[in-house]
């Protein structure tokens, strides 16, 4: 705050006047300068903490993301054997659990992203002060990360259903045929889930600094899917009618026709050293 005193001495011409005046006014001018200059520095610092403290957030996050892939090809994997597994059982009734094709697998693997800095920098006026492509790229990333962690929590509900069965016994060969068509049942829902988790791994994957990650079909826990898509790439004329469909409904919500054969194109383009060995 600026006090502005009375001059000591009385000013007897307009001559002293002026200068009275423009001494005022190079004071407040140079005092505003000062707090002007103080500010910037300030702001300038408290972006640069904001930006240290999300970068590093950030690496967290990719280190974290690389991980959960991991976890998510590895719960494909568990996932297709634990369904061998009960499947075999199904159609062998009665065989004794350490004549089974396999050991069960239950996994957890997700870890939840990071977003103190984050949510820190969301609370302050700091967003502000950063140019604006930079604040919509960041927050885009926390977005895909946020998606697919709640795509996850279904996940995590399907897996304990999965593994109720424990409550009753640990030889999954004492199961009725009963809980053995629900457990065969409720784990394919868990590979349809995990399908969904891995396509938003599949974007978050995509943006810069998170790469590499495998191919989109590598992330689907339906290893035949790719099998299917490859025959249909074989017989196009069987996709008209399917395309049909959807030029109609492309038609009908206003949205203009695709160029060729767009939708078949996305599932049918090859994908190079794709294919997994088989469970």
């Amino acid at each position: 705050m600026l006090d502005v005193h009375a001059p000591h001495e009385a000013v007897r011409t307009w001559k002293d006047f002026l200068i009275h005046i423009a001494t005022i006014v190079i004071g407040l001018l140079i005092a505003v300068a000062l707090e002007q200059t103080v500010e910037f520095f300030h702001h300038r610092h408290e972006v640069a903490e904001t930006r240290a403290a999300l970068h590093e957030e950030m690496q967290n996050n990719i280190a974290l993301f690389h991980q959960n892939v991991e976890g998510h090809v590895m719960t494909m994997a568990y996932l297709h054997n634990n369904l061998r597994i009960f499947e075999y059982l199904r159609d062998h009734p009665g065989t004794p659990q350490d004549k089974l094709p396999g050991i069960l697998y239950w996994p957890i693997f997700t870890n939840r992203p990071q977003k103190a800095a984050w949510s820190t920098a969301e609370h302050t006026d700091v967003l502000s002060l950063m140019p604006r492509a930079e604040v919509r790229e960041t927050t885009d990333s926390y977005a895909k990360l946020d998606y697919a962690w709640e795509a996850y929590q279904p996940v995590i509900a399907s897996l304990t259903q999965c593994t109720t069965y424990f409550s009753q016994t640990p030889d999954i060969s004492t199961l009725a045929p009963a809980s053995i068509a629900g457990e065969i049942e409720i784990i394919k829902q868990t590979m349809a889930r995990e399908a969904v988790y891995g396509i938003t791994l599949s974007a978050v994957g995509r943006q810069a600094g998170f790469r590499p990650v495998p191919t989109w079909w590598q992330m689907l826990p339906y290893w035949t899917m790719q099998d299917y898509y490859r025959w249909a790439r074989q017989h196009p004329e069987i996709n008209m009618p399917s395309q049909m469909d959807i030029d109609q409904a492309r038609a009908f919500a206003g949205l203009p026709p695709e160029t060729g054969n767009a939708s078949f194109e996305t599932f049918t383009a090859p994908v190079p050293n794709s294919t997994p060995p088989k469970p």
